[in-house]
């Protein structure tokens, strides 16, 4: 039985159907196992609500890479949304980065926190934290 919601549950493994236009797998519905949830304040209208960010375990579409779904909940809204990759890694980095760029721009409109502060612990692909730090193991720099 298929209901008018955009969720279908399949087993254990929900599946849902991505927005439109980021949909790059060419797969109607997409699988959503939960692996990682964090939950941010947002201000709107005067009260404050809870918006949701999960992540969906990555997985393998035969010839065009990894995929890692993510899901923005807030307001009564949803935006699920496939990130691709080069590898399974590769994809979360990049579900990483492009609920960055989603809540940067969503902080344009709304007052948002994460654990009081406006730092929502997603950052970009790619950026210059990681020169920066020292090797846990080695205790070394790991700038080249």
């Amino acid at each position: 039985m298929i209901s008018d919601t955009t969720h279908i549950s399949q087993g254990t493994v929900e599946m849902v159907k991505p927005d439109l236009a980021a949909n790059w797998t060419g797969m109607d519905l997409v699988p959503f196992e939960t692996i990682a949830e964090r939950f941010l304040d947002i201000e709107h209208e005067g009260h404050t609500a809870t918006l949701t960010v999960g992540f969906g375990k990555p997985f393998h579409i035969e010839g065009k890479g990894w995929a890692c779904p993510y899901r923005i909940s807030a307001l009564g809204r949803e935006h699920i949304t496939p990130a691709g990759g080069a590898d399974s890694a590769h994809a979360i980095q990049m579900a990483m980065h492009m609920v960055h760029n989603d809540l940067s721009g969503m902080a344009r409109h709304h007052k948002m926190s994460f654990l009081g502060t406006d730092d929502f612990g997603f950052g970009r692909v790619g950026g210059n934290e990681a020169a920066a730090a020292k090797c846990p193991v080695m205790d070394m720099s790991v700038s080249s």
